[in-house]
C-alpha cells in the first residue's frame, strides 16, 4: 500500500467512525454530517436553521438507498492526520486542473499536497489551521483539524455552500455576485463591482424592513416565463466600520467594539477589517427575522458609491444593457474561489455557456443608484421603485 493509500483509508476510517450525525437540507438537497463533537448539532442549527433544515439522526437513518447518496461532510480533530500531510510536497495545479485556486478566499492562501480526481487534499494555515479532503468517488469531504483547535465555523459552512451550490448548477442555476433582498415583497439584485456600495446600499435596505437572500452572492437562474429567480446559499456576512458609521440604525444597534477571535455563535466577530455575521447575528442585530432562502426578481440595481455624493440620482437602465452587465458580472466576476476539482467545477464553462445565453433573453428591469452617505438618500425615490405585492411570500 503505498503512502497515499495509507492516509486515504486512516482518513476514511475516521469520517466512517464519527459518533454524532445531523442532515441538512437545503432546497431539496439533503447533505449529511457527522462528527465526533457534540456539539456539532448546535453548530449546525446555528449556521442554516433559518434557511434550512436541520435533523439529528442514528447514522442508521442517514444511510440512504437513493442513487445518488447524499454528499457527506466529516468533521474531525487527528494530529496523525494532520502530521501526516504536514510536510507533503505542494502540487501546482495543471492540465485540465490549471484553473483551480490556491486560496481559501483571496486573502488567505491555501496549498494542494495532493491533487487527483481519487483524492485531494489542501492544506490551510490562516485563518485557520487544517486539511480539506475531498473524496469524490465517496462523495465526502472531510475537515480536519488538529486536536488543539476548535471547529473553524466559516469553513463549514464554506464546505456546505460549495455542495449545494453545486446542486444548484445542476438545476441550471449560476453564482451571481451580488447583495440579494426583498423589500415591500419585491425581490431586488444589487449587482456591481468591488467597493461600488452593495453592502452599505442593502444595509440601508435591511433598516427600513427588508429581508435579505444573501449580502455577497447568490444563485439566479432564468424561468421558463423569462423571469429571474434566485436561491440562497447560507454565507457569512463581512460589514466595514465604515458602512456601519454611515447607517444610523447600525450604528445605535450594534456594539462595536472589536471581538476579535472565532467565537461566532456569541455574536458578531471582527475580522481582518470587517465586523462578521451569520444568520442568527443579522436576526438578532435587526430584532426581526431577516433572511430568506428565494425569491423571484423583480428589479436590478447597478450601485455607484462616492462620498462626493450629496444627492442620490436614479437613472433607468435599458434591457438590453442590464442583460449584458449581468450576464458580464456572472462571467466575470466569481464572488467564490474554485478550489476543490469537482468534475462539474473543472467543465465550468462550458455548463454555464447555455444558461448565460438564457439569461440574456431575461425580462429584466434596471436602474443604476448614484449614491453617497446616508444624508444623500431620498428614500421615498427608492422606495417608489418597489411596490407591494401580497402573494410573493
Amino acid at each position: 500500500m503505498n503512502t497515499h493509500s495509507f492516509h486515504r483509508q486512516a482518513i476514511l476510517q475516521a469520517a466512517n467512525g464519527c459518533a454524532h450525525h445531523v442532515r441538512v437540507t437545503l432546497h431539496g438537497h439533503p447533505l449529511d454530517f457527522c462528527s465526533d463533537e457534540a456539539d456539532t448539532g448546535e453548530i449546525l442549527q446555528f449556521l442554516f436553521h433559518l434557511q434550512g433544515k436541520v435533523v439529528q439522526l442514528p447514522k442508521e437513518q442517514l444511510d440512504s438507498s437513493s442513487a445518488p447518496a447524499p454528499w457527506r461532510i466529516a468533521v474531525i480533530r487527528s494530529d496523525a492526520i494532520w502530521t501526516g500531510w504536514a510536510d507533503r510536497r505542494l502540487v501546482d495545479p495543471e492540465g485540465e486542473m490549471a484553473g483551480l485556486k490556491t486560496y481559501w478566499r483571496p486573502d488567505f492562501p491555501s496549498v494542494f499536497v495532493a491533487l487527483s480526481e481519487e483524492l485531494t487534499v489542501v492544506r490551510h494555515g490562516e485563518p485557520f489551521r487544517g486539511l480539506t479532503v475531498l473524496l469524490n468517488e465517496e462523495r465526502l469531504l472531510v475537515y480536519v483539524r488538529p486536536e488543539a483547535e476548535d471547529a473553524f465555523i466559516p469553513h463549514v459552512e464554506t464546505l456546505a455552500g460549495y455542495v449545494w451550490r453545486r446542486a444548484l448548477w445542476s438545476e441550471g442555476f449560476l453564482d451571481l455576485h451580488s447583495a440579494m433582498l426583498r423589500y415591500r415583497g419585491r425581490g431586488a439584485v444589487i449587482i456591481g463591482p468591488k467597493m461600488a456600495g452593495k453592502t452599505s446600499l442593502a444595509m440601508h435596505f435591511l433598516a427600513r424592513g427588508a429581508e435579505l437572500l444573501g449580502s455577497d452572492f447568490g444563485e439566479v437562474t432564468i424561468t421558463p416565463q423569462g423571469k429571474l429567480q434566485a436561491k440562497a446559499v447560507p454565507h457569512i456576512c463581512r460589514i466595514t466600520p465604515e458602512t456601519i458609521t454611515d447607517n444610523v440604525f447600525l450604528h445605535n444597534a450594534l456594539d462595536t467594539r472589536r471581538r476579535d477571535g472565532f467565537a461566532y455563535r456569541d455574536g458578531p466577530v471582527f475580522s481582518h477589517g470587517k465586523y462578521e455575521f451569520f444568520a442568527p447575528g443579522l436576526d438578532h442585530l435587526f430584532r426581526r427575522r431577516v433572511n430568506i432562502c428565494s425569491m423571484d426578481v423583480d428589479l436590478l440595481i447597478f450601485p455607484k458609491f462616492s462620498t462626493d455624493t450629496i444627492r442620490q440620482r436614479i437613472t433607468p437602465i435599458d434591457a438590453a444593457t442590464a442583460r449584458a452587465r449581468l450576464v458580464h458580472s456572472i462571467a466575470r466576476d466569481r464572488p467564490l474561489a474554485d478550489w476543490l476539482p469537482f468534475p462539474d467545477v473543472l467543465n465550468r464553462q462550458d455548463r454555464e455557456a447555455p444558461l448565460l445565453d438564457a439569461l440574456g433573453k431575461a425580462q429584466l428591469r434596471a436602474v443604476q443608484v448614484e449614491f453617497g452617505q446616508e444624508p444623500s438618500l431620498a428614500w421615498e425615490e427608492i422606495a417608489a421603485l418597489f411596490t407591494p405585492d401580497p402573494h410573493n411570500r
